[in-house]
Order: C-alpha cells, then structure tokens, then sequence
C-alpha cells in the first residue's frame, strides 16, 4: 500500500480503504453500479444499492455497438441526493489521467472500467471483458484500486498495466466517474420510486421505439445481441421497487413482476454471449418477448403508481442551484467534448469549444433529464453561453417552488 494513501485527508478515500460495503460477485454488468454504490455509501448516502435505480429505458442508433439502457440515473442519484456525480469521457489517454489525477488530488475518489483480461479476476489473461474498479491513488509507479468483485482490498497495479487496461478497446473509450460533496438530505425509496417511475415514463416511446431498431439490427447481423447495459439498470431498478413495497404493500405484485423480468433480462444477456448464428435468431424471440413484457410492466407501473397517488417525482423540489450546476456539468460531460473537469460555473463554453451541434444536445439532454422544454426565445446564443446562464434559464422553466434565490446559481 502506498504511503501516500495511509495519510489522505479525505473522509471518502479513507472510508473506501477501510472497508467496502456492498462486495462479492454481482449479476454482469453491474460492476460500475456496485462500484458507484461503495462510493456513494462512503459519501453518507443510506442504503445506497436500494436507490440508484431511478432510470429505466433503452438506447440504440445507427453504428451504436450495443442495446444501451437509459443511462440516466447517476444524474438521478445526484438531483434526489445533492451530490455533485460526473460522467466523464475522454479522446485520449493523456486527458484521461489528467483529469483522474486531478479528481484524487482534490479528494475525489474515480470509478473507472479497465479490461479484466489485466486484472486479478476469473477473467486474468483469458477473457476481454469490460469491468468497473475503484482508483483511490496515483502514485509514481503505481495506482492503487478497489475490486468490490475481485479484490476490495486496496490493491497496487503498475502504471503500465493500468495504462494498458484502461486503452483496451473493451474499456469503453476512457470514461471515468468522479464524486463529490456529502447528501444535503436522504430520500426514501418511494422517492426514488418517483423518480424511477417519471424517468419511464417520460422515455417510454422513445425508448420502446430504440430497442424495437435494435432487434432489427440483431435480426439483420447489424448488431450484436449485447444487453449487458440493460439487464443492469432492471436489476437496480428491481431493487427500488422492492424496497418501497417494503413501505408500500401496494407495490408487491409490481416488484414481483419487475423481479421476474430483471432475471429474463439477465438470461436475455447470457444467450447473448453465444456466438453463432442460431444463437442470434433465438435471441431475436427472447427479444421481442422482452419487448412485450416492457410494454405490460410499464402499462401496470403507470396505473399502479397513479393508485397509490406517486406521480411524477417532483424534480423541482430535488433541483436547486448547486444541483443544477452539477446536472448541466454532467450533461456537457456525456454530449460534448469539452474539458468539464477545468469548467467553472460562470466560464464562457462557446470559447471553451462547444460547437452548435453539441449546443443542440445539451439541449435535448436537459430536456429529458428535467422534463421540460427550451422555450423559442430562450434558443439563444447567450443561454448556452455558461454552465451559470444554463442553470438560470432552466430554474425558470421549473415550477415555481424550485426557482433560486436571485444571484445564487454559479457561485
């Protein structure tokens, strides 16, 4: 173990090297939530793997590698929690570690998917395989890292191995999770049902539509039969619904349900692993049976939560300034190529390189991600000029019990 680490400051870093809660082989494919929910718990966030499931839905376009989930719910854990989460992706190697060096110096530990084909797993010089680790320092020869599948215990790995793990081309580009701040307030898992269930509905055509591509694609051999992605945001999500039926009897039959489908997903993932062809037809079966029993799911979510007077979460409640900052921050992070880590509130992002076409993303990921629309007249050069003049206009968009205090946004 590194020296350095045995004298960090940090009350998360060193929380993490005590001791990680949630360990021992999970479903694939949750590795980077099991990840994130070690950190988060070492942040103070309760029950943790309870509540992170707060998005549901399907992604897939022309040239995409695999059927994506909805990909929403670190931004979700962030609006209910108040902590700041960024999902970062980088073009090189160098940007990359700069900015996990940069995270650690500043007391942010970094989830980070690396090639376990490099490292001690089941996988270790036989197996390509994506998976999520913790990186809790930056030494001189080498990193040091947290497997809550493998080896949680802190563990060293050479500057050249982890350089090499992170290129793989199996280790989704570099991409790289950063955390900060401690929760302003926990939330409840009906909460965290709220949000769930306005995330599903909010993208339920949308999403239905991109999984229906998706099964064409496999039908055609555009597309490998891969639902990794999804099988772990229903198994998350599973667990949501399953701990608020503990507060909410009237749940019990939409947990069971949602249950009996996180498992077809997850065999609906294994089948998928199989490489030959017949193996991809019946794959396109076990598909669309999924695809119907979405659709039903969804149908009885809907209904269910409308008896139980849920609703749609109430985002603006849950989205003040320093939750707005860090939404738009993480928005930029997934839809532009700008340096986020270097970007202050109130730093002009059209100098800092953002085109129009990713102005235009940033948009309709704000959209999605609050549930409300840019207006015409706020379709201006100057509302995309900063992170502050962003997180100004959508408090206005919000319902008037979440607008800021003037003057607070930014600082």
């Amino acid at each position: 173990m590194l020296n350095t680490i045995e004298s960090s400051p940090n009350a998360t870093l060193e929380q993490l090297r005590a001791g990680l809660a949630h360990t021992g082989t999970a479903q694939f494919g949750s590795c980077i939530q099991q990840a994130v929910c070690n950190v988060l718990t070492a942040q103070g966030l309760e029950h943790a793997p309870d509540r992170i499931g707060v998005s549901w839905g399907f992604q897939y376009g022309p040239g995409a590698d695999r059927l994506r989930s909805g990909e929403r719910w670190l931004a979700g854990v962030a609006r209910l929690s108040a902590l700041r989460i960024q999902r970062q992706r980088f073009d090189s190697a160098t940007a990359a570690f700069a900015a996990e060096q940069s995270a650690l110096e500043g007391g942010s530990p970094v989830v980070v998917a690396v090639d376990s084909y490099d490292i001690a797993s089941p996988h270790l010089g036989r197996t390509h395989l994506m998976h999520a680790i913790i990186l809790v320092e930056w030494g001189q020869e080498s990193v040091t890292v947290l497997d809550p599948m493998n080896e949680p215990r802190p563990s060293l790995l050479s500057l050249d191995t982890y350089r090499r793990t992170r290129a793989s081309a199996v280790a989704r580009d570099f991409e790289l999770i950063t955390f900060g701040g401690t929760p302003e307030h926990g939330y409840s898992a009906t909460e965290a049902l709220a949000a769930l269930h306005t995330d599903a509905m909010t993208h339920r055509e949308t999403g239905l539509a991109d999984l229906e591509a998706f099964i064409r694609a496999v039908e055609s051999g555009q597309a490998a039969p891969d639902v990794a992605d999804v099988a772990a945001e229903r198994t998350y999500a599973q667990k949501v619904i399953a701990a608020a039926a503990r507060e909410m009897p009237g749940l019990e039959s939409i947990a069971a349900k949602t249950d009996a489908l996180a498992r077809r997903w997850y065999f609906a993932h294994t089948m998928g692993m199989e490489a030959d062809g017949q193996s991809a037809q019946r794959m396109v079966k076990v598909l669309r049976d999924l695809g119907e029993r979405e659709r039903r799911l969804l149908d009885e979510l809907a209904g269910t939560a409308a008896a139980l007077g849920l609703g749609p979460a109430d985002t603006a409640a849950t989205t003040g300034p320093t939750q707005l900052v860090s939404l738009i921050t993480s928005v930029l992070a997934r839809q532009t190529d700008l340096a986020t880590e270097r970007l202050e509130p109130g730093d002009d992002l059209w100098a800092a390189g953002l085109t129009s076409l990713e102005s235009v993303r940033v948009m309709i990921g704000l959209e999605d991600e609050l549930g409300v629309e840019f207006p015409t007249a706020l379709l201006a050069r100057e509302t995309f000029g900063s992170i502050s003049a962003l997180a100004e206009a959508l408090d206005g968009l919000l319902p008037t019990t979440s607008n800021t205090t003037e003057g607070q946004v930014g600082r």
